[in-house]
């Protein structure tokens, strides 16, 4: 097989004028135009093929005065032209870049143009049209078995197939026509992000004991799977990292370098992502082979966005480009999944159409669709198309929306196939509350991957402000240049952690005067039942925790301590129906209360020297010593924060045991602690009560 290129001189024609360009080229749509370019060809015994891999949007091609066919966006195209060949011959393409129903979008400048190589393939009377390389890996991942399914023009002698470790030989056989027999390849080098150990396959189609024609790429050995809710490659655990990524770099258009492009995936590796949603069309085929080589997942999709599925034009035509798409890429070890759709008005016909071409042409992987429809409909859609995981758009400037998405999407895997846009662009700090969110939500196994929108900025001139201004999308990481927007750090020290256990707020402790390592002492156990505070804590969020706030205060976590600190554990609520009794203490000369706190009226938020509870302590000679816990005087407040403001929380004969908290923007507590002395004599019990409109929070009772 022998390659020659018409890349150079053609004659661009638009709107009468014309201009000479090298394909491949991207121009700013002009809705009708011509590509024409005059060639010289020599006779020779081979069949030649006319091969375009890609244009935008819509093309009819003409050799010589014969219509060859009409060509879709993104994806490759091969006529034969043997019989139409002369020695000097005209080629014509008409484009369409405006007008056509399916390809142009309005979700990002559009680019018309021949914007991939065009070439003429030499091949003999009977050529390889097709390889498909399939393996499956053993259970405990040490060996494969490999099929390759092969399909010639026509019936063959033999194929031979062979694989190769860089320069070593692991593998060869012969097999015939139609005939694919498993082959076992033991001590394999698996391929993943971290390791992208790649081999290469050749096949050569044999007649006559001489090879007529060959094909060669680049495989690896990788298994994804879904258990659970979590995707698992090569056996393990994986949250897929990473972005979602256009193929416009500047204004290249359709038409990026090599070097922009393998520039592009290096920094997204660098940044600590292992995977790239590459959206919304299909990308350069050099997109996939550098993922392979440096260790990227992607997923690819055909084209659609915000599109009606229920236009016969964009359905066929979409389906046609996933079609094409998978049988160009399906040999690439870096694609993990196909993604039928993105944010479309779909049809379920279409979203079984999809996922039948997905399945036919490459029964190997998953199969799912980018989607922002509601919870409910996915949840019902999805399930009977058969998608294998859900996916999930939570633009929100909270977190409340993607968390409702996990509650509800939650009997297969779920990704946040896009998040982040104008609520997060500028904000540094509250995407990385995002990211801790999601990557507890993958802890708790309610969320298998997210890909942030978007990689670098681009034009857009029909969205306005916020997301865009003087007709740039501002929402990336990077600009359009790949100059670090303000979110860049941020996001990537968070994808670090993606997957690894990390405190959702650093727990913090500040000692107070009162302070000391409570664990040497006895500790008291009641032994009474108390009411729960995890209860009671909800029904303050409820209620919007305003009655010791200016405002309402964004609680979440509450006045709970990290277990046994100092020998000092979570809250034991304290109320009027729920006291706490503690019995067969022993002597003591002191008793010390940890806590005496609330979160309704508590001092100084609330009247002071009103009467909030008692301590009653009983001797077993049967005499009784009566405490009233007084507002002011030994209860105070949990919160030291008031609005904006912090506050100077005090008690009169409570001394400040330690501050705390999770997060120092809405919650910050405080301790107290309270020395009674008590006779030395054996005490019976010890039972402390509350009022019943302010529930106490006691953390620890010990005697000394």
């Amino acid at each position: 097989m022998k390659n020659i290129s018409l890349n150079n001189g053609w004659i661009y024609i638009a709107s009468g004028v014309a201009e000479c360009v090298n394909v491949p080229f991207s121009h700013l749509p002009v809705g009708s135009s011509v590509c024409e370019k005059t060639f010289l060809y020599s006779e020779s015994e081979e069949r030649v093929f006319l091969k375009f891999e890609g244009i935008t949007y819509w093309a009819r091609v003409t050799l010589n005065g014969t219509v060859l066919g009409e060509m879709l966006p993104y994806c490759e195209y091969s006529f034969e032209v043997t019989s139409l060949l002369k020695t000097e011959n005209c080629l014509s393409v008409e484009l369409e870049d405006i007008d056509r129903s399916f390809g142009p979008t309005e979700g990002w400048e559009n680019f018309g143009g021949i914007i991939r190589d065009v070439s003429l393939v030499l091949k003999a009377h009977n050529y390889i049209k097709d390889v498909f390389f399939k393996s499956s890996l053993t259970d405990d991942l040490s060996s494969a078995d490999i099929n390759v399914e092969v399909e010639c023009d026509s019936e063959c002698e033999a194929l031979e197939i062979s694989l190769f470790d860089g320069e070593e030989k692991v593998l060869c056989y012969t097999q015939g026509s139609g005939d694919s027999p498993a082959k076992k390849l033991s001590d394999l080098k698996l391929w993943s992000p971290d390791s992208p150990h790649l081999y290469r396959l050749e096949v050569a189609l044999l007649e006559g004991g001489k090879a007529i024609d060959n094909y060669s790429c680049s495989v690896g050995f990788r298994d994804i799977s879904i258990d659970g809710h979590r995707f698992f490659l090569n056996g393990k655990p994986l949250f897929l990292g990473g972005v979602c990524k256009h193929e416009m770099i500047g204004e290249s258009g359709h038409c990026p370098t090599e070097e922009q492009i393998e520039a592009d995936l290096a920094k997204i590796k660098n940044m600590g992502c292992n995977f790239v949603r590459l959206v919304h069309y299909p990308h350069s085929k050099k997109t996939l082979e550098i993922a392979d080589r440096i260790g990227l997942l992607v997923s690819e999709e055909p084209g659609l966005w915000w599109s009606d599925t229920s236009d016969e034009e964009v359905a066929n035509g979409s389906l046609e480009v996933l079609k094409r798409t998978i049988l160009r890429d399906r040999n690439h070890p870096s694609v993990a999944f196909w993604l039928c759709f993105n944010e479309c008005k779909f049809t379920e016909k279409f979203l079984h159409d999809s996922a039948e071409v997905c399945r036919k042409y490459d029964p190997t992987r998953l199969v799912s669709g980018a989607n922002c429809m509601s919870d409910e409909e996915t949840l019902i859609h999805y399930n009977k198309c058969g998608f294998d995981f859900y996916t999930m758009h939570p633009y929100a400037p909270t977190f409340d929306r993607a968390r409702r998405s996990a509650e509800i999407l939650c009997d297969k895997p779920l990704v946040f196939t896009e998040w982040g846009g104008y609520f997060l662009y500028d904000n540094p700090h509250l995407l990385a509350d995002f990211m801790i969110e999601m990557n507890e939500l993958y802890l708790k196994g309610s969320l298998a991957g997210a890909f942030f929108w978007f990689f670098a900025e681009l034009n857009d001139f029909n969205r306005g402000e916020p997301a865009c201004t003087d007709g740039v999308l501002h929402e990336g990481l990077v600009d359009s240049e790949r100059r670090p927007t303000l979110i860049y750090d941020s996001f990537c020290k968070y994808i670090k952690l993606f997957g690894k256990a990390h405190e959702q707020k650093p727990f913090w402790l500040e000692e107070g005067e009162g302070y000391e390592d409570m664990s040497k002492r006895s500790v008291l156990s009641a032994d009474s039942d108390s009411d729960s505070f995890e209860k009671y804590f909800e029904k303050i969020k409820s209620a919007e925790a305003a009655k010791d706030c200016m405002r309402p205060r964004a609680l979440k976590k509450g006045p709970i301590l990290e277990n046994n600190i100092c020998g000092i554990t979570a809250p034991t609520l304290v109320s009027a129906d729920y006291p706490l009794t503690f019995s067969n203490i022993g002597k003591a000369s002191s008793i010390t209360l940890i806590g005496l706190t609330t979160l309704e009226g508590g001092y100084p938020l609330g009247k002071y020297g009103k009467d909030m509870g008692e301590m009653t302590v009983e001797y077993i000679d049967g005499e009784k010593e009566r405490l009233i816990l007084k507002n002011g005087v030994h209860i105070t407040t949990a919160f030291t924060l008031n609005g904006s403001s912090r506050i100077n929380v005090r008690a009169e004969q409570s001394l400040r045991f330690a501050k705390f908290g999770y997060d120092r923007n809405f919650e910050c507590y405080t301790l107290n602690r309270l020395d009674i002395p008590v006779k030395k004599k054996d005490i019976l019990s010890v039972k402390i009560s509350a009022d019943k409109d302010a529930p106490i929070l006691i953390y620890g009772v010990f005697s000394e």
